[in-house]
Order: structure tokens, then C-alpha cells, then sequence
């Protein structure tokens, strides 16, 4: 009887590590968000964070590290982490001017930001959900690692 209920465990234990094997990428995919380059204004001011334009670039932003260096062979394409875009959308658009004149490039560069914060807030907000493990002295605060941003800029 112990025999049969420890073949039953070993084999309910191996089957649910090849579901879970098989499901891991799922898990491990991180939104990714396409943009045109004009999304992030114009080249002077998208240079310091996408780099110089090149023909037909494309942005995509993720949870992941930065590459503004364009791929030698392929579309051209630079990779920018979600939150530092947020932070770069939030900085440019402080700095134009209230009057008329930056009103169009203002509500574009609002726009770019409203789709990001989408994503990001909704990561934040299922992460801050689940619970965590390292809890008490010494643990780390987990609305630290994703800090809130503003709804709009």
C-alpha cells in the first residue's frame, strides 16, 4: 500500500513538472508595446533616449534593458524599457512650452504616455497583489521596485 501511494505522489509530482515545464514561458513573457519614432517627438529632442533615426525605426518598449544601437542586418529597431520611457515622456513634456505652439507635439507625446502607463500600471498593480516573500526586517518594499507613476502627465 505505501509503494502504491508513493508511485501515485512520484507520478502526480512529474506529471505537474512537465505542465508547469511546458507553461514556464507564459509566464515569463513581458508586454511589449511598437511605436514609430515620432512617438517620442521629434529627432532632436527622441536622440538622447532612442538614438539617431534611421530608415522606417521602430521603438519597442518592454520590461527589460535599453538598446539604442540599431542591428547591422534587419529592420531597424531599438529596444527602450518601459519606465525609463515614462520617466523621458514626463521630463519632455514639462519642458514645452505652455503656449500654442507645442500643443500638437504635447497631446502626441500624452498619448504615447496614456498606452505605456496602461501596461505598466497594470503590471504594478499584479504584482503588488501577489504576496511576497521576503516580509519583515530586512525585506525589500515591493511598490520600490516598480514606483507609482501619475495617470497622465
Amino acid at each position: 500500500m505505501k509503494k502504491l501511494s508513493a508511485l501515485a505522489l512520484f507520478l502526480a509530482c512529474g506529471l505537474s513538472l512537465l505542465l508547469l515545464s511546458s507553461c514556464s514561458d507564459a509566464f515569463y513573457i513581458t508586454p511589449e508595446m511598437t511605436f514609430a519614432y515620432d512617438d517620442f517627438g521629434p529627432e532632436p529632442m527622441a536622440t538622447r533616449l532612442l538614438g539617431p533615426r534611421g530608415k522606417d525605426t521602430q521603438v519597442v518598449t518592454r520590461f527589460a534593458s535599453t538598446r539604442i544601437t540599431p542591428p547591422t542586418e534587419g529592420p531597424d529597431i531599438r529596444f527602450v524599457n518601459m519606465e525609463q520611457a515614462m520617466y523621458y515622456l514626463r521630463r519632455n513634456v514639462r519642458k514645452l512650452p505652455k503656449t500654442g505652439e507645442g500643443s500638437d507635439l504635447r497631446q502626441r507625446l500624452s498619448r504615447t504616455y496614456a498606452r505605456l502607463y496602461y501596461i505598466y500600471s497594470a503590471k504594478r498593480n499584479s504584482m503588488l497583489a501577489a504576496p511576497f516573500s521576503s516580509y519583515g526586517r530586512g525585506g525589500i518594499n515591493k511598490a520600490q521596485l516598480m514606483p507609482p507613476m501619475p495617470p497622465t502627465i
